[in-house]
């Protein structure tokens, strides 16, 4: 292979790797899992199908508070991205998160029209502040800390002598940053209340999250950009945080779409999205096979970290493998590495558009392959997860042996 376009494909993914915003992106948005599973889990228990305990959670009368959980958790996880994301730009660039993710929140809701009600109270659309607001949230998050960040550098804060409580001086010197944040996001809805389009958010729906979306609902892209992950973990590169970055606000709002259907009993829009891929093209259904192999193995390096990286593997954690094997940089086994997710997606995607499994309603839980299968779209989805399993410990076969064949070799 040629060895400067691997040294140009490291230099460059690194530097993505590296990127604050990227990083910040990434990692304000995974900070949000344990508020979309928990609002997840409580929307099973909402919308759980059997009659029988449908109608012991209407007697009992709990029923319509079960829509309140996943309300304030997936429903209003766009201000909680634009908190989540500023804070840990504010902490890359090393100024105050606390106020920076405050500011924040207030651009963000902002920028929202406002609705009035026949009482004549002011209302904001619960919908622009979930998944619809998603872009919104990240641009936002990203301009404010920016701002922030630029008055902070060349002093245009308020200084209060040192005597003075730390939290006392980080409020003051928040104060001019507040009136800046509030004059600029002020210009920009007024500016847009001039347009057709009328406010800020139509304006990132239109030229940004629409064109991506339909991109995210694309199989051709879907197997491109699961290519591309695992190149990149091939050579040693976070390929889910390189490659997914730009996508992973598209995929959690199609599985918050899925979610809200599913709660509503209506039908699921999408295919794609994030529990797509971590249901069946990632974790055990594509590490199985190389864990079975090395369970079997002659070497007794490759049996002993096969025994080690069993649970893991289970749960979807696949370092011990990628660093332990290891599978980064090891061209023997190239194709499985780089290709069984891709293999896997397909099969699913088309399995999917056939009706042969269910779409997956956007419950991504941390639980072992099956489990996580169930959760989310029913024992359907579990069976093929196995199938891809068994079909992986196939493709991963020949390989996984001429390496365990190289090792004894060196071990002899």
């Amino acid at each position: 292979m040629n060895t400067k376009l691997i040294d140009r494909v490291l230099k460059y993914s690194a530097k993505i790797q590296q990127n604050s915003y990227i990083k910040g992106i990434s990692n304000g948005l995974a900070a949000l899992m344990p508020l979309i599973i928990a609002g997840a889990m409580f929307t099973i228990i909402d919308a759980m199908g059997i009659p029988v305990y449908q109608s012991f959670l209407v007697n009992i009368g709990i029923k319509p508070f079960l829509r309140y959980p996943n309300l304030v958790t997936n429903g209003l996880l766009s201000v909680y991205a634009s908190f989540s994301i500023s804070y840990v730009l504010a902490k890359e660039h090393k100024i105050d998160g606390f106020s920076t993710e405050i500011i924040s929140i207030m651009a963000f809701v902002l920028l929202f029209p406002l609705d009035t009600n026949a009482d004549g109270v002011d209302m904001i659309p619960l919908h622009y502040l979930g998944a619809e607001g998603m872009f919104t949230a990240i641009i936002v998050a990203i301009l404010v800390e920016r701002i922030i960040f630029f008055l902070n550098k060349h002093q245009f804060i308020i200084k209060m002598p040192e005597s003075v409580p730390d939290l006392i001086g980080k409020s003051f010197a928040a104060l001019v940053p507040s009136f800046v944040v509030i004059f600029v996001f002020l210009a920009i809805k007024i500016a847009f209340g001039a347009t057709q389009m009328e406010t800020f958010p139509n304006f990132v729906t239109l030229i940004i999250q629409t064109p991506i979306k339909s991109l995210g609902e694309s199989w051709i892209a879907l197997v491109f950009i699961m290519l591309l992950v695992n190149l990149l973990w091939f050579f040693g590169i976070h390929g889910h945080l390189v490659a997914l970055s730009v996508m992973a606000p598209v995929y959690m709002q199609m599985d918050l779409e899925n979610l809200n259907a599913f709660q509503a009993k209506e039908v699921l829009p999408n295919i794609i999205g994030n529990t797509f891929i971590y249901v069946y093209a990632s974790g055990a259904t594509v590490l199985f096979g190389l864990v079975f192999w090395m369970l079997r193995a002659h070497a007794k390096r490759y049996k002993t970290l096969g025994k080690l990286a069993l649970v893991p593997m289970l749960l979807g954690i696949g370092e011990p493998l990628a660093f332990g094997v290891p599978y980064v940089m090891n061209f023997v086994l190239f194709i499985p590495v780089v290709f069984c997710s891709s293999i896997n997606s397909l099969l699913a995607y088309f399995a999917t558009v056939l009706n042969i499994l269910p779409r997956l309603n956007g419950i991504n839980t941390p639980l072992p392959v099956g489990g996580n299968g169930f959760l989310a779209g029913g024992w359907r989805v579990m069976v093929f997860q196995i199938l891809l399993c068994a079909l992986n410990v196939l493709i991963w076969m020949p390989f996984v042996k001429k390496l365990d064949h190289m090792e004894l070799e060196e071990e002899e």
